[in-house]
Formats: structure tokens, sequence, C-alpha cells
């Protein structure tokens, strides 16, 4: 067999730059966006009074959002809509004139009844039709 065409590598690599690499390729990680949360605000209502349903971090290029009593997006379940592009507003059969969308996408339910307890899930819709639900509770004491 005879020599080699290309000459061999001359790359000299020391071991405290190997053992820099791997522990950057075991220890790095990319930023994570943040989990979008719902907060109810105040987080214990009684019954006549207001509670704000507090959406944090939500994620960038929204076209709108869409808010559910449950925790499942079911139609008839269907509370509020907002459309970002045209600030539009839409009404669904769940909806009962009390509850109040806004462009952050935070839910206002006002005068609050024994049967506004429970779960309240919002669909947040990106644009390319990427869809994802989150589902926030608050508890209503009667006093």
């Amino acid at each position: 067999m005879g020599p080699l065409s290309a000459p061999p590598c001359t790359l000299h690599i020391t071991w405290k730059e190997l053992l820099l690499t791997v522990l950057l390729f075991i220890f790095w990680n990319p930023p994570t966006t943040a989990q979008v949360t719902i907060e109810a605000r105040p987080t214990k209502v009684s019954e006549g009074k207001d509670v704000l349903l507090l959406v944090h971090n939500l994620p960038q290029n929204l076209t709108g959002y869409i808010w559910y009593k449950g925790q499942i997006m079911d139609l008839h379940q269907f509370i509020t809509a907002y459309t970002i592009d045209t600030e539009t507003i839409i009404s669904g059969p769940a909806y009962s004139g009390r509850e109040t969308v806004y462009s952050n996408a935070s839910l206002l339910i006002q005068n609050v009844t024994k049967n506004d307890t429970g779960s309240y899930t919002i669909q947040i819709i990106k644009r390319g039709d990427k869809t994802k639900g989150v589902t926030g509770h608050f508890t209503l004491y009667r006093e």
C-alpha cells in the first residue's frame, strides 16, 4: 500500500480544550420560552364579587385568544374570543354578559355566581395556525 495522498492533520487539541467542549455540550441548554399561565385575582372570590383571570407569558405572533368554561376546548363551553388584528370580540354560547375579554388575553368575570367556580381554558392562536390551550382555576367561596 502506498503513502496517503493527503497530509495528516496537524491540529493539536489539548485535553483542557476537549474537556471544555464536552462540558459545554453537557451543561448548556438553549433558553426556553416561559410557560403560559393563568392567575386568578383574587385567588379566592366570594359570590357577587369580580375575578380577573390574568394571562402571563403570552408568546409572540398571536392572532387571537378564545376562552372556554372548563378544562376542554368545547364549542358549547365557548365564552368569548378576541381577534388581535381587527380588535373584534365574539361571544359564544357560554357567554353570560358578565365576562369581558381584554387585548392582553385576560378575562374579567363580574358578579361571580356559584356556577362560575371551576376551571377556565384559554386557547391561544398563533400565526401559522399553531394553537395552545392553557387551563386556569379559581375557587369560589360563599359568604
